[in-house]
């Protein structure tokens, strides 16, 4: 069967095509008046003040609430007590025994 002999594939045929105009048309239509198209704004805008932008975000401000609780001096002779001393130590066990 060719497109001539089948009447229905016929008549579809020419729905699609007037369809397919009047798409086009539509479409110059718009593109003629040129209406404003809207500033795609992504949504991953990263918003606040670095240092809350980073994964360690909730590190940093107990460091800072820690910080001003126990003042300056305090915090300082904490650091070096629990974290600058074991790892002193620890570099020097570890040339000793070599």
């Amino acid at each position: 069967m060719t497109r001539a002999e089948n009447p229905s594939q016929t008549e579809i045929l020419a729905r699609m095509a007037a369809t397919r105009a009047e798409l086009v048309a539509a479409n110059h239509v718009t593109s003629l008046v040129g209406r404003p198209r809207r500033r795609l704004v992504p949504t991953d805008t990263p918003q606040g003040p670095v240092f809350l932008q980073t994964p360690y975000a909730g590190l940093i401000a107990a460091g800072l609430i820690v910080g001003t609780v126990l003042g300056p001096g305090q915090l300082v002779r904490t650091a070096a007590r629990r974290g600058l001393v074991p790892w002193i130590v620890s570099t020097v066990k570890g040339l000793l025994t070599r």
